[in-house]
């Protein structure tokens, strides 16, 4: 963000009035809550640049837009649903005006103003529908006649972006390195930094996928990334997608990358007069290939014909822009020998032998001229002498006819060295049937690459030139294929083994590429009656709520309650998923429902830098991985306990007293939770997976051991956090009243703390706790306070969900009184001492003391003192955010006495 807007406007040029404009935009909440229609996907994204979150009403456009705008060092500042302006424009002659609200409004180095992103289906619709608001102007450029005049009333600007714009390749890369681009300072340590480089310098182009499986790696897959993003290593991000690990080259600089990409972008053998031959195709003299079926030699390629002899000896001349026709309409096709294959493999290893003798000054200048040639051939007029193109042109085509490609030509002469009758030494050839024969025909199994860069890493530390990965495959190919099955495989070597591929589609946007960049959460109420464990008594069925990673379909995390769904269920699913990973998913997908929207919920997934998506509720194909999930887990798992539910689906009338579920329930909250806490992260976690072919649990490890454990993006579980895991006031803040306190739900709370006269009057975060209600906090001289109750007696222990209850039925009973909707905190404390509120709120009590009994297995049994002291001493510093989302980057110290008092929080004493 921008740091001083006043120095800011200055120097742009802009005026008082305009600066005063653009500040209330600035200031601004969004004009408007983006929703689903049914069709989009709309939600947040936290954004680090912007330090609040922003909103997209579509999941494919604008987060797309929000992302090439968070990571453009050219944007300073962007705002989603900027306040509303009148459109006037005339249809049919006659004026009209509506309210509009633009997308966001963008403050970059060259562009100040509204933005509006749509389709370019959308857009060609809409000029359908309304030629006077949007058009396609002769550059091709979509525009709003009537935004851009608004916008040049207050000098500024107004734009239409179209999806046409968006590298969906770029989107993908961006959002697989958004963590390391995120971090405040990533580091690499010295010797992990060599290491890594001296392989690329060694293997140029190198795939991912190569480097990820050096053995015994003296780095991690963590500091690739972080090279990449520290510009240490160069990758083509619009071109390559990392998620292909096989097919995504490293480079050691930008002009390396670009002569080995124009050295595959000349594997169309072109000759600079007018040929073109398809890399597939080798015209060689004695060469061979296959016309019609037909084997042919080619016997003789001059200057206007090329000669070919069939199998009866005989000789067919052929002019060369016919067989340049068949070849490009796939009538001849390359039978290339083995023998020419090899040279192929020797003709690239030198090719790369030129190119890392070759300065990068040498190498810009090869692609200067590289592009300038394609351009004249293209037909446009070229800043370069005729005689200068005709030198380059010989050069091209010599090259063309030594190497079969044209690049090569175009690198300085001083530099084009290379052994152009090289052969493997022998040495090298015993040594890498060595590797082959014992260290990769073995029971062992290793992988082709794994083997090469062992034997690669040999060759050089012994003084040898090691050949290409492509001539070692060869050699591999080359042994008795039967006696390598049944070295490598054993006897039952005929059975194919199949790739891993646990990748749910090619592109899958949707369900990730990997672990933790999106996760589904989602409740449901389990076909099961339970039983309270002291007086036996039938509570009901319960809630299971699921949080589930979308990539390895792995069950992050689990919440067992009475309750129906609500806030609590999504803050105590988050907290366990922290408490088990020390991280949360990058995006969680939920369904449009009000337990989902609240602002608790989002302000916890905003302080942690998670993005929300909210899932249509009719559309299942946005994806329904815990309905599935919870499918799975009744059919296989509660169908197998007593006291299921499932026959009242189906056979009610055949029900009877004997085979009523709720007689036969036996099971406690405690004890399911105790079941499914193995069934979920044991048993399930370790069954293949029908859409994975493999269980959730190695689809995790194996895909992790490829993009990085991300330990940056770890958060520490402590008190700060569960902080953040408790519920505040809709504002987030409260006042603090002279004498009386804090007010906290129309309760008020007290501290001797609050005497302060620095906190007295004014508006601090607060946090109360919804499983007790006597105790709340509040953010007071760079710390969080624990408050106590003005009734803690009547009201400790009693949870948020019986004071509700309390409420709804004081306010039933005065329903027809003045006072029926002022119920005050005096009048809740004398109900709950009444025979009558013990009577209403004996169930609900029942299922909060077993829904705690059920939290304190998860913490594996209370804390003791020793334990809560030690954590306590970790609060000492941590980064909060309120409600609003401002930083505040206060140290939180706490001395010894207040230790003393946080240790006697008994808010976690039983259940955390």
């Amino acid at each position: 963000m921008i740091n001083n807007f006043d120095v800011f406007c200055k120097e742009q040029g802009i005026s008082n009035e305009q600066e005063l404009f653009i500040n209330n935009i600035r200031s601004s909440d969004p004009a408007r809550r983006v929703k689903s229609s049914g069709k989009n996907v709309p939600g947040f994204y936290s954004s680090k640049k912007m330090g609040v979150t922003i909103q997209f009403e579509s999941h494919k456009l604008e987060l797309a837009a929000i992302y090439l705008m968070e990571f453009d060092d050219d944007v300073y500042e962007f705002y989603d649903q900027p306040p509303s302006f009148k459109l006037n424009y005339k249809i049919n002659g006659k004026n009209r005006g509506h309210r509009y609200t633009a997308d966001f409004f963008v403050i970059s180095k060259d562009f100040i103003g509204w933005e509006e992103w749509k389709t370019e289906e959308e857009l060609s619709k809409k000029m359908a529908e309304s030629p006077e608001r949007y058009i396609l102007d002769e550059n091709g450029v979509w525009r709003c006649p009537p935004a851009e005049e608004y916008a040049k009333e207050q000098g500024l600007s107004f734009r239409v972006r179209s999806s046409k714009e968006i590298n969906w390749t770029l989107q993908e890369n961006l959002r697989f390195l958004e963590d390391y681009l995120l971090e405040e300072n990533p580091s690499v340590s010295v010797t992990s930094r060599n290491i890594i480089t001296n392989y690329i310098k060694s293997d140029l182009g190198i795939t991912l996928d190569d480097l990820l499986s050096v053995e015994d790696a003296q780095f991690s897959v963590d500091d690739i990334y972080k090279l990449i993003i520290l510009g240490e290593i160069y990758v083509d991000l619009d071109g390559f997608l990392i998620e292909k690990f096989e097919k995504f080259p490293l480079f050691i600089d930008k002009e390396v990358a670009v002569a080995l990409l124009n050295f595959e972008a000349t594997t169309v053998n072109r000759d600079i007069d007018g040929i073109e031959l398809d890399n597939k195709v080798v015209l060689e003299i004695g060469g061979n290939i296959l016309w019609n079926g037909n084997l042919f030699m080619v016997v003789n390629i001059g200057e206007t014909e090329i000669s070919l002899l069939d199998e009866a000896e005989k000789i067919i001349p052929l002019p060369k822009h016919s067989v340049e026709e068949l070849i490009k309409k796939g009538y001849i096709k390359s039978l290339a020998s083995n023998e020419s294959n090899e040279k192929h493999d020797e003709e690239v290893q030198e090719y790369k032998e030129i190119i890392k003798s070759a300065s990068p000054s040498d190498l810009q200048e090869a692609n200067e001229k590289y592009f300038l040639l394609c351009k004249h051939l293209e037909g446009e007029v070229v800043d370069v002498p005729p005689r200068t193109l005709r030198h380059w042109k010989k050069k091209y085509n010599d090259a063309v006819r030594e190497y079969g490609k044209g690049y090569i030509g175009l690198i300085p002469a001083r530099h084009k060295q290379g052994n152009k009758t090289r052969r493997l030494n022998k040495d090298v050839i015993d040594l890498m049937e060595i590797y082959i024969t014992e260290v990769y025909e073995n029971k062992k199994q290793r992988n082709v690459s794994s083997v090469y860069n062992s034997f690669k890493l040999d060759c050089i530390e012994k003084g040898f030139d090691p050949p290409t990965k492509k001539t070692f495959e060869k050699q591999i190919e080359r042994r008795p294929s039967h006696e390598q099955e049944l070295k490598r495989k054993g006897k039952k070597a005929a059975y194919d083994k199949e790739p891993v591929y646990w990748e749910l589609t090619q592109t899958t946007p949707r369900h990730g590429g990997r672990p933790f960049e999106i996760a589904h959460i989602d409740h449901t109420k389990l076909d099961i009656e339970l039983i309270c464990s002291k007086t036996q008594k039938n509570l009901g069925r319960p809630w299971l709520s699921l949080l589930v990673d979308a990539y390895s379909r792995r069950v992050l995390s689990f919440h067992l309650t009475y309750d129906p769904p609500s806030y609590r269920s999504c803050m105590n699913t988050i907290r366990e998923c922290v408490n088990k990973f020390s991280r949360m998913p990058k995006t969680i997908i939920v369904d449009g429902g009000k337990d989902f929207q609240g602002t608790y919920f989002d302000t916890l997934l905003a302080q942690y830098e998670c993005n929300k998506k909210t899932r249509p509720g009719a559309k299942p194909r946005f994806g329904s991985v815990c309905e599935r999930l919870f499918g799975t887990t009744n059919t296989m798992f509660i169908y197998n306990l007593q006291g299921n539910t499932q026959m009242t689906k189906n056979n009610v009338r055949l029900l009877t007293k004997d085979t009523n579920p709720k007689g036969l329930a036996i099971w406690t909250l405690e004890h399911l939770y105790e079941a499914l806490n193995q069934w979920l992260y044991e048993e399930y976690d370790q069954r293949t997976h029908i859409s994975l072919d493999q269980s959730p649990r190695d689809a995790y490890q194996q895909n992790i051991r490829k993009t990085g454990e991300r330990k940056q993006t770890y958060i520490k579980y402590d008190y700060n956090f569960e902080m953040f895991t408790l519920p505040t006031t809709k504002k987030g803040t409260a006042k603090v009243q002279i004498g009386d306190g804090i007010k906290i739900n129309n309760v008020y709370y007290w501290s001797y703390e609050l005497q302060n006269p620095a906190v007295e009057g004014k508006q601090v975060p607060v946090r109360y706790d919804p499983f007790d209600y006597s105790k709340a906090y509040a953010y007071v001289n760079k710390r969080w306070i624990k408050l106590n109750s003005q009734y803690e007696l009547e009201f400790a222990g009693r949870t948020e969900k019986e004071i509700k209850i309390a409420t709804a039925e004081l306010r039933s009973r005065k329903k027809n009184t003045q006072d029926s909707i002022n119920i005050s905190a005096l009048d809740i404390a004398k109900f709950l001492r009444t025979t009558e509120a013990h009577e209403l709120l004996e169930i609900q009590r029942l299922k909060d003391e077993a829904f705690k009994k059920s939290l304190t297995v998860i913490e594996g049994g209370k804390k003791s003192l020793a334990k809560k002291q030690a954590d306590s001493k970790a609060f000492n510093k941590s980064e909060i955010k309120s409600t609003n989302l401002q930083k505040v980057d206060d140290d939180i110290k706490t001395s010894k006495d207040e230790i003393e008092e946080v240790t006697q929080f008994d808010l976690y004493e039983e259940f955390f």
